[in-house]
């Protein structure tokens, strides 16, 4: 077909009709609705010569018989223009751009404008059996569609629910029901519509599975506990003080004239570098504790032989710690052992802090403190909380729950513990950091690769007191993180610290039991390239683990306000920016953003009361009272 474009002749542009206004090097076109543009005659295809007046010319479909056309054509091969003629009986604008239409359709006929054939009767009928397909699929997309629209979902929706709930748990990019509806493609906006359409209630957590973390108890083989030489340590008076209902005891201490001792579950003694055990502890890279559930890093058999206390005699890895005048820890002795542990509740540990041996363990703990405190330890005491919630873990599938018929709880019920400061707690945490510290100078001494955690000074140092200038004072703190080589930990005023003492529930405390158990039993150590390597891997899975801790005891605490939104809450102003600030709530260790603030100051005791609650995205509002 020769592309000579006159004035008033039919043209396909991207594939939609045109008519030539002027030709030239440029050719001016007309669009449908009457937009003029100027375009190459490399863009156009000349389909009729015309004179074509209007665009709306082509509307109608003239009269014609398609299906004897094409019978005719089989076998041959004819341009749009004798197409047009066969089906209509003349080659009008008219008739040639419906000729394009059936070509373009390409059912009946294949080819180009120049040059076309027919298509076989058995390709034909597979193509219209494949365009009915697509078009009974679409219409049962639009009900679809329909149907969450009108809160109306069938046993046949779930496959795309499916999807949406991928997209709520972080385990897809993008979702066809969102984009269709025209919502934001995110996991907030896919959590909001399950929720809407009532297949998810407010019980489910979906941060643990966003964030990427195992959703289910680790199920490996736990071997028994090797026969070796251990000390007998059973004489010493041992003590593992945790909170109420802790499951997982792993340390313990005891005193010894001027020194403690800190014995620690001997995780390494079960769990060898790169044994599949090891392996699926460093994927996971430490325990997480959320409110309904604990999903541990290791088998819960690996707790059952490990955990201090809970059997008659514990074995242990123990920490021989002196205490300088200064309050410089130094480890004297690392030997396996075997102990007798009394186990105790902090509060219950607190009752006695004023007796043997808990009140000369507390002064040299105490003496340890002054020195970290001087050496500019951060003093931030910050409310904390304990949460819990009777939900169990659930089913992460929509689809399998809908098949098994299980529904997640409408009544559940989240408490909140206030968790106190007690003299008890702060002499275990003392304790603990003097051994990451003694440990750490220990493994430097003897070249032994370790991760050292790490956490730079803030760009101002203070000494906050109240709870306004401790809440900005930890604002200004960077992350800490693991490193190889050494460096300050300006939160905890230390300049050496590894992290030793929960082996059970935190991969990088195994790492340092494993060096520090093959370097006191002449075995090769891991060498720094290959820690590193591990270092790594394992800080992953525990960031992600510590994101997921901190979502899902948000999501908890906002469903606690929202069982109780007659409370009235006390609250602080730890913030303020003009008319607005922050205001903390202690009883939840939780701040929400207030208006309306112009006449408060920092510090100030205000009482706030629940207004609403936004769970997708985690977010509340407050009224004063």
């Amino acid at each position: 077909m020769t592309q000579n474009f006159k004035a008033r002749s039919l043209v396909l542009y991207k594939n939609g009709p045109a008519i030539v206004d002027q030709p030239g090097d440029k050719i001016a076109i007309q669009l449908a609705g009457g937009k003029q543009i100027k375009v190459r005659p490399k863009d156009i295809q000349l389909l009729h010569p015309g004179p074509l007046q209007s665009l709306a010319e082509l509307d109608q479909e003239p009269q014609g018989n398609m299906a004897d056309a094409w019978e005719l054509l089989q076998g041959e091969t004819v341009d749009l223009t004798e197409l047009a003629d066969l089906i209509y009986g003349a080659a009008t604008p008219a008739s040639v751009w419906h000729s394009w239409r059936l070509l373009d359709e390409a059912i009946h006929f294949t080819g180009t404008p120049e040059e076309l054939t027919p298509r076989s009767e058995a390709e034909v009928a597979a193509l219209l059996d494949k365009q009915r397909e697509k078009e009974e699929e679409a219409a049962r997309w639009e009900a679809y569609l329909q149907r969450v629209k009108d809160r109306a979902i069938q046993p046949e929706d779930f496959p795309h629910l499916g999807d949406l709930e991928r997209l709520a748990y972080g385990q897809a990019s993008t979702n066809r029901t969102l984009k269709a509806l025209g919502i934001e493609i995110a996991p907030e906006k896919a959590h909001r519509l399950l929720l809407q359409l009532a297949l998810w209630n407010d019980a489910v957590n979906p941060y643990p599975a966003r964030f990427g973390c195992a959703t289910s108890q680790p199920e490996l083989q736990v071997p028994e506990l090797p026969e070796e030489p251990r000390e007998d340590l059973t004489a010493l008076e041992t003590f593992a003080i945790d909170d109420d209902n802790c499951s997982d005891p792993d340390d313990a201490i005891s005193l010894d004239g001027d020194g403690l001792w800190i014995h620690v579950a001997d995780a390494a003694a079960l769990i060898n570098a790169d044994s599949p055990l090891d392996v699926e502890a460093r994927a996971r890279g430490a325990n997480l504790y959320l409110p309904e559930v604990v999903i541990n890093m290791l088998p819960e058999d690996v707790t059952s032989i490990l955990g201090l206390g809970l059997q008659e005699i514990s074995p242990a890895l123990s920490f021989k710690i002196g205490v300088g005048a200064d309050g410089t820890p130094a480890c004297l002795k690392i030997v396996p052992s075997w102990i007798r542990v009394q186990r105790l509740s902090y509060s219950a540990a607190d009752q006695l802090m004023e007796t043997a041996p808990f009140q000369q363990m507390s002064f040299i703990t105490e003496q340890f403190r002054t020195r970290r405190v001087a050496q500019g330890a951060a003093r931030i005491n910050l409310p904390e909380v304990k949460l819990k919630t009777t939900v169990e873990g659930a089913l992460y599938n929509l689809c399998a729950r809908h098949e098994l018929g299980l529904k997640e709880p409408d009544n559940f019920t989240v408490e909140i513990k206030d968790l106190p400061r007690l003299n008890s707690r702060d002499m275990v945490t003392d304790a603990m950091l003097m051994a990451g510290e003694a440990i750490a100078r220990y493994c430097l001494e003897n070249a032994i690769p370790v991760p050292f955690a790490c956490q730079p000074p803030p760009d101002e140092a203070g000494s906050p007191v109240t709870m306004a200038e401790m809440f900005a004072y930890r604002k200004k703190f960077k992350r800490s993180e693991l490193r190889l080589e050494p460096d300050w930990h300006s939160g905890l005023g230390l300049e050496r610290y590894t992290r030793a003492t929960s082996p059970l529930r935190r991969y990088s405390d195994l790492l340092v039991h494993q060096q520090v158990r093959a370097f006191i039993g002449g075995e090769p150590i891991i060498g720094e390239a290959e820690m590193l390597e591990r270092m790594s891997q394992a800080d992953v899975g525990g960031g992600n683990t510590s994101r997921a801790e901190r979502q899902s005891n948000r999501h908890w605490t906002l469903l606690h306000m929202q069982q109780h939104p007659e409370t009235v809450y006390r609250g602080v102003v730890v913030d303020k920016r003009d008319d607005r600030g922050t205001v903390l709530i202690p009883e939840l260790a939780i701040d929400v953003k207030m208006r309306r603030m112009a006449d408060a100051e920092l510090d100030d005791e205000v009482h706030v009361q629940l207004l609403q609650i936004n769970l997708p995205d985690l977010d509340f509002t407050c009224r004063m009272v």
